[in-house]
């Protein structure tokens, strides 16, 4: 009995060893790399709160979270008022996709429900000059029927592309990853319009009627390009993150204090990017065809102070323009 106890023991310090092994060399091999040098020039650009567009040289575009209209949402005390009605701002939206966006987005890429990332989706795909484009909208299932229950084409929730986190989308050019995220948290750990949808509610007329669904994170990798991480919230799921390294990553900075360590934490998750650029850290209301020097004064400066304070020795926090182009190629160099 006393052989077999040995053996046994031998057997199991054997097995542990080596799992002790494997997960050292886990642990020591990284899940993503950085890929510069990079031969396609990819540009964003900050549409204001947590919007953005992605052009790709000699590709596509993509849309995250485009929010133009910037209606009234606040009560007379600051915080965001559920009751208040939906007045999207067309002619501004139009305005805008015609100047200054390169032309009809391949994609649109939702984060969540709330009005400030969904309320302009619809017009957007509506646009009478980009009917000859297909456009695909990528979304969970509480976005789809709110798209629906906002009355976009049906050609275009036909082309909505269902997603739940976990998926790894491969298109012409590019590819998109989807992460299962959060949604930021007031400081008494609650937030604005939770709730899901399993079917279209009757049209939405007050910004609580845009419900939050699933909140989403997308990297979106360009061949021969940099890779991008866009959040639409000041909170993640850190075991979803963890081992990806963007080389530029886009970091809403709006409510985060209940979130423990949300900087420190994030950014050592994904590696510390080379390229940082704070987002959803402006007023959301001023309109963003205002002048240059009036849109900028509605950004919070002390989220780029915040930013630059957490960020590692080998990363760049560059503080984006409403409206403006950022060469993330040429920053990488």
């Amino acid at each position: 009995m006393a052989g077999r106890r040995a053996v046994l023991r031998g057997v199991l310090a054997a097995t542990g060893a080596a799992a002790a092994g494997a997960g050292a060399m886990a642990a020591s091999t990284p899940t993503a790399t950085r890929r510069g040098p990079y031969r396609t020039a990819v540009r964003l650009r900050w549409l204001g709160v947590a919007g953005w567009e992605i052009a790709i040289d000699g590709g596509p575009s993509i849309l995250f979270d485009p929010y133009l209209s910037r209606m009234p949402c606040l009560a007379p005390d600051g915080t965001l008022d559920p009751g208040l009605p939906l007045r999207p701002d067309p002619a501004t939206v139009d305005r805008i996709a015609a100047r200054r966006l390169v032309g009809p987005p391949e994609l649109i890429l939702v984060s969540h429900g709330h009005f400030d990332h969904v309320l302009d989706v619809p017009q957007l795909l509506s646009r009478p000059a980009w009917a000859g484009a297909r456009i695909r909208t990528v979304c969970d299932e509480t976005v789809r029927h709110l798209l629906v229950a906002m009355e976009t084409p049906r050609s275009r929730t036909d082309d909505v592309i269902q997603v739940k986190g976990g998926e790894y989308l491969r298109f012409d050019g590019y590819t998109v990853e989807v992460f299962r995220s959060l949604h930021s948290q007031f400081a008494d750990h609650g937030y604005f319009a939770p709730g899901r949808r399993v079917a279209p509610p009757r049209r939405p007329a007050t910004l609580g009627d845009l419900v939050e669904g699933d909140t989403l994170a997308y990297q979106v990798s360009v061949d021969d390009g940099p890779s991008i991480l866009l959040m639409g919230a000041s909170n993640f799921v850190e075991r979803e993150l963890t081992g990806i390294r963007p080389d530029a990553a886009v970091i809403p900075m709006s409510s985060h204090s209940a979130v423990h360590g949300y900087l420190d934490r994030l950014l050592s998750a994904v590696g510390h990017p080379p390229l940082l650029l704070p987002s959803h850290h402006d007023d959301m209301v001023t309109p963003v065809t205002g002048t240059p020097q009036g849109l900028a004064a509605t950004t919070d400066p002390s989220a780029t102070t915040e930013l630059t304070r957490a960020a590692g020795p080998g990363s760049r926090v560059l503080s984006p323009r409403h409206l403006q182009p950022v060469d993330v190629t040429a920053a990488l160099t």
